[in-house]
């Protein structure tokens, strides 16, 4: 049996190789330090991934997940003439 490394990553691990920096947002719960920033509480920040699962390990932050809002639409916008007949009002006395 023949060891190559032509399609894999070699004898290194791949946990050393480069890898993508994703970024993620996340809920800041209590006050900390993050990035070289402040934060506080309720605070809104976009992070890298490994440090954002750290304070989310610490319990001082969670993934942010924004909610979907409400289209208000308008539906009297295509609404055609009601072919119900008017109504009746009562007569004043």
């Amino acid at each position: 049996m023949v060891l190559t490394t032509e399609k894999a990553d070699g004898i290194f691990s791949s946990a050393f190789s480069k890898r993508e920096i994703r970024m993620k947002k996340y809920l800041i719960l209590s006050d900390t330090v993050a990035d070289s920033k402040k934060l506080t509480v309720g605070d809104i920040v976009e992070l890298s991934e490994t440090e954002g699962n750290t304070l989310v390990g610490y319990k001082k932050a969670e993934l942010y997940v924004e909610k979907e809002t409400k289209k208000t639409t308008d539906r009297s916008v295509g609404l055609e003439t009601s072919k119900t007949p008017k109504l009746k009002k009562r007569k004043s006395k």
